[in-house]
């Protein structure tokens, strides 16, 4: 049996995960079709602007854009949504729509990496008190500015998660409250934070910064 095996692959999803992983097929010599609903690359990245580690993440999501453009080998399709997949490992075909063009498309594998977005509540008076926002919004403002004004901040974990609607663990929330309330006091060290939790779930190596 002789099998038409195409080797490219299709990566659905531009952020980082997405990005990575057309970036190492294309290092390893396979052609890639990355493709992204919006019209720019980065996903949630671009909401995301310190690591807990201090690393500088708008530096890193940069230097991974600049790799996937300058690679000839990868094809991104911006502002496109997929209209069809047909096919089986090895040998698919994937239609797409991107404006009023459409593109066909001939691949080997998938990978989908289409990631998540943040939960935006109705509780707590979240969108009516503007002193209320979420941990994503408070790590923007940390990233642009001090903290000399905030005197006391107090951060509501697992809002919408763990309850009967949505009964699982998001698993980042607890690190993302640990690395906000850490750069809170280092820079601006008389600031208190309290953290109310129902467990904290700070996973890996990030037990230590929790300590």
């Amino acid at each position: 049996i002789t099998l038409n095996i195409i080797r490219s692959g299709l990566v659905i999803g531009g952020g980082a995960s997405g990005m990575a992983a057309a970036s190492a097929m294309a290092e390893g010599g396979f052609e890639v079709y990355l493709i992204e609903k919006e019209r720019e690359l980065g996903g949630f990245l671009r909401n995301i602007y310190y690591t807990i580690k201090g690393d500088d993440a708008q530096e890193y999501l940069k230097d991974l854009i600049e790799r996937v453009r300058e690679n000839g080998l990868i094809h991104t399709f911006l502002g496109a949504n997929i209209e069809e997949i047909s096919g089986y490992v090895g040998n698919f075909k994937t239609t797409i729509t991107q404006g009023s063009e459409r593109v066909k498309l001939d691949h080997g594998i998938i990978i989908v990496a289409t990631g998540g977005e943040e939960y935006k509540s109705n509780e707590y008076l979240y969108g009516e008190d503007p002193r209320v926002i979420t941990q994503s919004e408070l790590e923007r403002r940390l990233s642009t500015s001090d903290a000399d004004h905030l005197d006391c901040v107090v951060m509501i974990q697992c809002v919408g998660s763990r309850n009967d609607e949505h009964p699982y663990c998001s698993r980042v929330c607890c690190g993302e409250a640990i690395k906000n309330a850490l750069k809170i006091k280092e820079k601006n060290p008389n600031t208190e934070v309290f953290v109310l939790y129902r467990d904290v779930r700070t996973y890996g190596l990030m037990e230590n910064y929790y300590k």
